[in-house]
């Protein structure tokens, strides 16, 4: 069994990973290629007068330019992320040293991968409609989304309150250990360290600086740390509230981004 999984992993890991990197970049190419070009480049044409003096209204326009492309690039996300996700759940088995809180595959799966799809493209809209010009519109989308995608990993481990696993030392001097269940199936290196007698945290990185085993013991003896080891991890759980609490942040800046867009192009001249 064991050799078939790792076959198995040899076989598909890397499509795995690539693939997901991939749907990763996705919403920077809406954003970039679809969202920031669609009022940019009527503004800057000059086009949009025309229609304009239609009986068309401003706000009407816009709305029929963006509904379109936005239920398109949603809905076709949608289901790359459901196939990847599905293929992701029936391969993680011989891929546990990948953290499920990673950007891959976190970003790539689930609710958290659609909802980056219209907050992108609608970055890139904003952008067009504001700049008025296509090329500058394209590189600020292209920032604003990789920029969005930094900080929601930034974000991630603190949408919940990770789990702390306690170990002691048995009468050997060795650490009981973390069920494998738990271990294979959790987000972890969210801190670790030791605990005092009265409960304390002491991180591990308080003694960083120690540069023998010997300085290191003495470091954590001042501190009063005893044998009791801490962990603090986020179960698998977790998974499914933070790709939720994710997609829900994603969605209220869209929503957002296009207030702005209707508001914006009421109050500019033509």
């Amino acid at each position: 069994m064991a050799e078939a999984l790792g076959h198995l992993g040899d076989t598909y890991r890397t499509p795995l990973l690539n693939t997901g990197r991939l749907l990763i970049a996705l919403p920077v190419l809406i954003g970039v290629f679809i969202g920031a070009p669609l009022f940019a480049r009527e503004l800057e044409t000059g086009t949009h007068q025309m229609v304009w003096t239609q009986s068309v209204g401003r706000t009407r326009w816009l709305i029929a330019k963006l509904a379109l492309p936005l239920v398109a690039v949603t809905a076709g996300t949608a289901v790359l992320a459901a196939l990847y996700t599905w293929w992701w759940r029936v391969a993680r088995v011989p891929f546990q040293d990948i953290a499920w809180g990673t950007a891959v595959p976190f970003d790539a799966t689930g609710p958290a991968a659609v909802a980056l799809a219209p907050l992108s493209f609608l970055l890139g809209a904003a952008a067009g409609l504001l700049l008025r010009r296509t090329l500058p519109a394209m590189m600020v989308a292209l920032g604003a989304t990789a920029g969005v995608q930094y900080g929601l990993g930034a974000l991630r481990p603190h949408l919940m309150t990770p789990r702390t696993i306690l170990a002691e030392a048995d009468a050997s001097g060795e650490y009981t250990t973390t069920p494998l269940q738990v271990i294979f199936n959790s987000w972890r290196g969210m801190g670790d360290g030791y605990l005092t007698r009265s409960g304390e945290k002491i991180p591990l990185e308080r003694c960083s600086s120690a540069v023998s085993s010997d300085a290191w013991d003495r470091c954590f003896a001042r501190l009063g740390a005893t044998d009791r080891w801490y962990e603090e991890l986020h179960p698998a759980s977790h998974y499914w509230p933070m790709q939720w609490m994710q997609a829900g942040i994603c969605l209220a800046a869209a929503v957002a981004l296009a207030a702005l867009c209707v508001w914006w192009i009421g109050r500019r001249r033509a």
